[in-house]
């Protein structure tokens, strides 16, 4: 396993018989796997990220936006990237590196502007003081994957397997 949250199949001999044995399988069965393991790991995942969430922008770009998504292959955590757009109209995928690794807050931005009378002067403002300080290991989603990934791979293949068994002792 990997320092960044990702599970590498080939280090669980686990995983590969998890793998497997779900291309075997029938495909209502890879449903209810993928249904049970969803059901299962996205109260954890969102716990984990609401557990670090510190600023209201932190809940309404990455806190509300976490989810979790289930293939047969993979299990992948997610947040920000719902389409739904914040006040503003600025979608939650636009704010989500400023967010989760801040910005220089003394950096300044000199764009034009208009007045009401049509003379156009420019202003120098600090954009983006209303984001954290910088933190190049991410502050909210970076550590939640780090600490959820070893929970989420024992979970994923506790629920397969238990859903396996209850799809076989239906069968027999």
């Amino acid at each position: 396993m990997a320092g960044s949250g990702r599970i590498s199949v080939f280090a669980s001999k686990d995983l590969r018989t998890l793998l497997a044995t779900l291309k075997q399988v029938p495909k209502d069965v890879q449903k209810n796997v993928r249904a049970q393991t969803k059901a299962e790991a996205q109260p954890i995942w969102q716990s984990e990220v609401q557990s670090r969430v510190t600023s209201r922008l932190d809940q309404r770009v990455l806190g509300n936006t976490a989810r979790v998504r289930v293939s047969n292959q993979n299990v992948m955590l997610e947040s920000a990237r719902i389409g739904k757009s914040l006040q503003h109209g600025v979608k939650p995928s636009q704010l989500a590196g400023g967010v989760e690794f801040g910005a220089n807050r003394e950096e300044k931005t000199t764009y034009t502007a208009t007045s009401r009378n049509g003379k156009r002067y420019s202003v120098t403002r600090r954009t983006k003081r209303q984001l954290p300080s910088r933190n190049t290991n991410g502050r909210i989603i970076f550590p939640s994957s780090r600490k959820a990934v070893p929970r989420l791979a024992k979970l994923w293949v506790q629920t397969s397997f238990r859903t396996l068994l209850d799809a076989f002792d239906k069968n027999n």
